[in-house]
């Protein structure tokens, strides 16, 4: 990654969620930013052009900038992006809903629209007030959001109006929320307490899986602040969290972690693999760093060789996975990432995106 390129575009936005659209067979040249702390706030549509401002003399050139394509006005903060197909994103609110855009790609002019809005899916239930929808995930056409009332609801995509299910997961704020696979979803807690749901059935019926996230102090509470599987073998959970370490726990074994890192010295905002590369993992965090984690080939190659992930190796994890800084010294959080190809763009508090090109 020595020739990893850094970019600063500054949007006069906080981002709290950014991704690249996806693309089949090239580097994506689009991704969408949803603010959050703003006066109003926006999911807005990026598509990165050539600098007019280039100089053939200068040799930090920026070769592209993003200029916004299009807009639409959200809310309340937004909480979560994911894509649900090539053209459909779902987004997450503060004040409970969630909405459905689609972006209408163009030779000149991308448009992105809001297609449907659900009704509020999170509220108190004393005082019925809104609690904010706090994390999605997508699995094909399902959507599953979090709330800080406890709650999971499951929509179509289709129909987002209409509650396929509600699952009341927790009696306290979800903070995480993950598709383990079209049956399971796993959910996290304030307090680091980690749930295994079954999608297909309703509150009374759920198994009692709970685990909970490692921590330096056995005495006090982490909580987890992200969540992600591993793209290849799913039953491989990654918990980012709130101490700034990583707890990996293998979902066949929930008798204890399988690995545990220390990582950041901040709490861990979004933590994912890279999709088509999953020897390469990323976080982000508050202190305003992103890094990257890669296998070590060398070391890692007879663990990988007997269908072991370099994740699952308890205390040789350190050893087998190389970790390095991306971005660092920003001053202010991080709040998201996402990678496309060797193409890696980060937000957060500093109303700037970043751009890395030749990440892998």
């Amino acid at each position: 990654m020595s020739l990893a390129n850094v970019s600063t575009h500054y949007i006069s936005e906080k981002v709290a969620r950014v991704r690249w659209l996806p693309e089949q067979l090239q580097q994506s040249e689009r991704f969408v930013t949803g603010s959050w702390d703003m006066d109003r706030n926006f999911v807005r549509l990026w598509r990165l052009q050539a600098n007019q401002y280039a100089t053939a003399t200068e040799s930090d050139n920026v070769d592209q900038t993003p200029r916004c394509m299009d807009k639409v006005a959200m809310e309340d903060d937004v909480t979560a992006i994911e894509f649900v197909d090539n053209d459909t994103l779902a987004v997450s609110c503060a004040d409970g809903h969630l909405s459905v855009l689609n972006v209408q790609r163009a030779v000149e002019e991308d448009q992105i629209q809001r297609m449907a809005r659900s009704g509020r899916l999170h509220c108190f239930q004393r005082s019925q007030e809104s609690a904010p929808c706090t994390d999605l995930s997508v699995y094909g056409t399902d959507i599953a959001t979090a709330g800080e009332d406890g709650c999971v609801n499951i929509v179509s995509v289709a129909n987002v109006r209409q509650v396929k299910r509600t699952i009341e997961a927790d009696s306290m704020a979800l903070f995480s929320i993950c598709y383990v696979s079209q049956q399971e979803l796993v959910t996290a807690n304030r307090m680091g307490v980690i749930r295994l749901l079954d999608a297909r059935v309703a509150t009374e019926a759920q198994p009692k899986t709970t685990f909970t996230v490692a921590s330096q102090d056995d005495k006090s509470s982490n909580f987890v602040s992200s969540l992600a599987t591993h793209p290849m073998q799913q039953h491989i959970l990654l918990c980012g969290s709130e101490e700034g370490s990583i707890t990996v726990w293998d979902l066949r074994n929930l008798n204890y972690p399988a690995s545990y890192l220390s990582a950041h010295q901040s709490p861990i905002n979004e933590i994912g693999f890279h999709r088509k590369d999953p020897t390469k993992l990323f976080t982000a965090a508050e202190g305003g760093e992103v890094w990257m984690w890669s296998e070590n080939k060398v070391l890692g190659g007879d663990s990988n060789k007997n269908g072991l992930s370099p994740w699952l190796s308890g205390d040789r994890v350190r050893s087998l996975v190389d970790v390095e800084g991306v971005l660092s010294n920003i001053r202010k959080a991080i709040n998201s990432f996402d990678v496309h190809g060797s193409r890696l763009v980060c937000g957060g508090d500093t109303e700037a995106v970043y751009l890395v090109d030749h990440i892998a």
